[in-house]
């Protein structure tokens, strides 16, 4: 997977911590009677909202990766392969969530300093979300229906992001997202006897 793409699927796993600062420090006065702000007034609230404005800008990023991820995955053809053995790994977005998020949402955001603070976080997150390739813990992609499968095929080990439930000797079409990593659509079901002739 292209390094553009891992890094937008980190922004949309983000999304929650964006939509949350947006919210609180957002400086917007809403009167239905005054009239419509002049140039220097708009300046002002632009300059009032640096903050939300980049939140802004970044959860549209991501949703534009989410949608070019969408368009990638549309292509899964290789196969079939069938699964050998499957774990279930749906916790790991939890994981995710729990470790790197959550605490996110605490960091103070009064003053510059505490927002370059949370800049560099983010950016040493970024780096080891894309380099360890934690993007399949996307716990933004579990909100959209996808779920995480530790699997065993013939050829070894994998793991796989499916939008639908996977069982042990289903037959599934694969696209490689990364090392080891794929995405996977279901193919056909067969039988654990179909399988063992499949092997000889």
């Amino acid at each position: 997977m292209r390094q553009p793409i891992k890094v937008g699927m980190y922004l949309l796993s983000l999304w929650l911590l964006f939509v949350l600062i947006f919210v609180n420090k957002v400086s917007i006065e809403i009167c239905l009677d005054c009239k419509l702000a002049n140039r220097l007034e708009l300046i002002e609230i632009l300059k009032a909202n640096v903050l939300p404005l980049i939140c802004a800008g970044l959860l549209l990023i991501s949703i534009a990766c989410y949608l070019r991820f969408r368009h990638l995955i549309a292509g899964a053809q290789d196969g079939p392969m069938v699964i050998e053995s499957i774990e279930d790994k749906n916790a790991e977005h939890l994981v995710f969530l729990a470790t790197y998020v959550v605490p996110l949402v605490g960091f103070g955001l009064d003053n510059v300093r505490q927002m370059i603070n949370l800049g560099i976080t983010l950016g040493l997150l970024g780096a080891l979300y894309v380099r360890t390739n934690l993007f399949y813990a996307n716990p933004t992609l579990a909100l959209l229906g996808f779920r995480i499968f530790n699997v065993t095929f013939k050829d070894g080990p994998a793991v796989l992001i499916a939008n639908t439930g996977l069982e042990k000797d289903d037959a599934v079409n694969v696209l490689k997202l990364d090392r080891n990593i794929y995405f996977a659509t279901l193919a056909i079901k067969v039988s654990r006897e179909d399988s063992q002739r499949t092997r000889k």
